[in-house]
């Protein structure tokens, strides 16, 4: 009998520790807690919120400028136009829309500057400006871009003058329409409007029209574009002002499932190889700093770029970690995981995806002309090397999910991202 219960607590026993082993082999999800992690050592990086050296140049927005939305908006979209400038016209409708879109998020200023050649562009900032006092300007600006066309074609000015008068005062009912005379045809109207080019044109930043800068950034007025600069200057604002903290524990294994609308994506972290990338990344992860980023930069067999909020290739967290794992081959192979950074030690938050490197090397070499097989692997060799030497890989694609990674565009994002951990 006690031989029996000798055999039955020695495989209860066995059970266990099997059970124990099977647990410890499997993946699960990681809990951060940060709270007595060390501070990893990085560069605090300076929000870029404005252009000085340009707004010095062209002037700080004041209450003398044509300005609506509100002082502190994320972005001030500052145009230069002309009312008789074609391309102005849908600018600066656009730019009307997108700040009525946006309107505790952009201040849009507009700004003479009359090209000579548009002889009715005088008159026609004089008759916003005589309506800005009255509060009208934009509702002005408006009328005009949406008429250009009945107006722009009359080629006699006293014809036209007769024009603007008539139809200002059916467009803008509320205007006071005897102020607005007046104004329209005083001498100080007339001399703001006229130095104004003289003035912009003296600085060298603008040639024509319409030119739009976001907060003093020269920029396009596409919406889509305009989007990118709020995120941005948004994410700017935001910026965090202490490291990260190292979140690696020893003998541990990491992983990370990308869940993108492409497919998910797992990636195999190199926390033995790189801590402070890898401590990094799980941290954002954990914060949802990734949630929503698209693939802002996609090179077709070659890598897929992420972790810019903004999608503009500039956005990080507000600072810079150093390098890890630099020279260590992790390109010559595919699924190699590596921060995209600005130059030695200037990781942020950016990382890209790359495929089989070396075939994407190879085949652009071999399309440009004749090459001996070792001719060949010598250019390869060596765009590896460089590739290894400046991008930090802190992981790797696991094989099953190779084959989401053809399948990644630009319309592509990260939906979000699970931190697994074992052992």
């Amino acid at each position: 009998m006690k031989k029996y219960s000798f055999l039955f607590v020695m495989l209860f026993a066995l059970l266990l520790s099997c059970s124990a082993f099977a647990a410890d082999g499997e993946w699960a999800a990681w809990e951060a807690d940060l709270s007595n992690a060390a501070e990893i050592q990085c560069t605090i990086a300076e929000p870029l919120l404005e252009d000085e050296d340009v707004k010095a140049a062209l002037g700080e927005v004041t209450e003398n400028d044509w300005a609506i939305g509100p002082e502190d908006a994320i972005v001030t979209l500052v145009e230069y136009a002309d009312f008789q400038c074609p391309y102005c016209s849908r600018a600066g409708l656009t730019a009307l829309d997108f700040q009525a879109a946006h309107p505790d998020e952009v201040r849009y200023v507009y700004r003479h500057f009359p090209l000579s050649f548009h002889e009715k562009a005088p008159m026609t900032a004089y008759a916003a400006d005589a309506a800005g006092k009255q509060g009208l300007f934009f509702e002005t600006e408006r009328f005009l871009y949406e008429t250009q066309s009945d107006w722009s074609n009359i080629q006699d000015m006293e014809e036209f003058e007769a024009w603007l008068r008539e139809n200002i005062q059916t467009a803008l009912p509320e205007l006071d329409y005897e102020q607005w005379t007046a104004d329209f045809e005083s001498e100080e109207t007339h001399a703001a409007v006229d130095s104004s080019f003289q003035k912009v044109a003296a600085t060298g930043l603008i040639s024509g029209t319409p030119t739009f800068f976001a907060n003093f950034y020269q920029t396009s007025y596409e919406p889509a574009v305009l989007e990118q600069y709020i995120n941005l200057f948004k994410l700017q604002k935001n910026y965090r002002t202490s490291c990260p903290v190292n979140a690696v524990e020893e003998g541990k294994e990491y992983r990370a499932v990308l869940h993108t609308t492409a497919g998910d994506v797992v990636v195999n972290l190199f926390a033995e190889d790189a801590p402070n990338l890898v401590s990094n990344f799980m941290a954002l992860a954990a914060d949802g700093f990734y949630n929503g980023n698209l693939f802002h930069n996609v090179v077709d067999g070659f890598i897929a770029q992420t972790g810019d909020p903004s999608a503009t290739g500039v956005g990080l967290a507000g600072y810079y970690l150093n390098d890890e794992n630099l020279n260590n081959n992790g390109f010559n192979e595919a699924g190699a995981v590596a921060m995209a950074n600005t130059g030695a030690d200037k990781n942020g938050t950016q990382f890209f995806i790359a495929q089989d490197v070396a075939e994407y090397f190879r085949s652009g070499y071999a399309a440009q002309g004749e090459l001996t097989e070792e001719e060949l692997n010598k250019k390869v060799n060596g765009r590896l090397e460089a590739m290894n030497a400046k991008y930090s890989v802190f992981g790797r694609v696991a094989e099953e999910s190779l084959e989401v990674l053809p399948l990644i565009t630009t319309s592509d994002m990260i939906e979000s991202v699970d931190i697994e951990v074992r052992g």
